[in-house]
């Protein structure tokens, strides 16, 4: 018999998990993460270097990579399609293109760490059968290294504004992005948390999150304005903003990034992205991150007992 606390991973129990217990792992998880840094650490840079293993620039490309993505927005939408927001001043012609590339960022983070998060239990099903291995780490290791790479993207962002005439380089709003960066890894860790344990007693899931996250993109703003969109054409569907947790979040991104974007000529004005809408946009997603927190390590630490019989 262990001599180990019910809240450690590394006892599973194959009696039903009780409630108390459910709530330890809930809040002992910083814990369990201080005790496991070095694994968490070495687990993110193995997965950075497979990612780059074998290429001839290695660790440029996620610089290169973003770049190349602005500059193709820019030239598309700005130079060759002359879609923009119209009436901007001098040195915002380009908030277009802007906008949906910050949007772009935003999203493939997100989505990048919840497809792959959603079969990495799955995929490593021999450690999953080892009492000592903490598994909730899988869908953490997985979400940091797509956080790692949407930074790197921040990056080249900031840079490219600083050097160029592009856009205007980040105000102080640049100083809520640890914010935003720590509120986007605990949401996506949640859903993943979530997705990946279903993925271990329901197969089909991996295709249904591929399907959803292409539903989910087209109905979160990251290629159209919605102040741009007659009111009565986005009225009876803005609930779907509201309950949109990406929305929210791209929103504050958007600010953080782009500080104020106003519509001209309208009347009263409306900003297309703005620096005092990021407080609201991160309580908002503040709430849903934790919801996705509790409810998806919760249907992990009550699935996790059946794990090693499934995979």
């Amino acid at each position: 018999m262990s001599s180990e606390s019910p809240a450690d991973p590394g006892w599973i129990s194959a009696r039903p998990t009780r409630a108390v217990e459910v709530l330890e792992r809930l809040v002992s998880f910083p814990f369990l993460l201080a005790r496991h840094r070095d694994l968490v650490s070495t687990s993110v840079r193995r997965g950075l270097e497979a990612r780059f293993q074998g290429t001839l620039f290695g660790w440029v490309w996620p610089l290169v990579q973003p770049l190349f993505l602005f500059a193709v927005y820019y030239f598309i939408f700005t130079k060759l399609l002359h879609q923009r927001i119209p009436d901007l001043p001098a040195g915002e012609e380009s908030a277009l293109g802007v906008y949906m590339f910050v949007g772009l960022l935003t999203w493939s983070g997100f989505a990048e760490a919840t497809l792959h998060g959603t079969n990495v239990i799955v995929e490593n099903g021999n450690l999953i059968k080892k009492l000592t291995f903490p598994s909730e780490l899988l869908p953490l290791n997985v979400t940091l290294v797509a956080q790692v790479t949407q930074v790197f993207g921040l990056l080249a962002f900031v840079l490219l504004c600083l050097f160029s005439p592009i856009w205007p380089a980040p105000g102080p709003g640049l100083l809520w992005v640890p914010v935003l960066l720590l509120l986007q890894g605990l949401f996506t860790f949640g859903l993943a948390l979530f997705l990946s344990t279903l993925q271990v007693f329901l197969r089909d899931t991996l295709q249904f999150v591929g399907i959803l996250l292409t539903l989910w993109m087209f109905a979160t703003p990251i290629f159209w304005v919605p102040e741009l969109t007659p009111p009565e054409a986005l009225d009876p569907y803005r609930w779907l903003f509201d309950g949109n947790p990406i929305y929210h979040l791209v929103c504050a991104w958007r600010g953080a990034l782009m500080g104020d974007v106003l519509i001209p000529g309208r009347v009263p004005p409306i900003h297309a992205v703005s620096v005092a809408g990021i407080p609201h946009a991160v309580l908002v997603f503040a709430l849903w991150a934790l919801l996705a927190y509790v409810l998806g390590y919760t249907f992990f630490v009550l699935s996790q007992r059946r794990f090693a019989d499934e995979v």
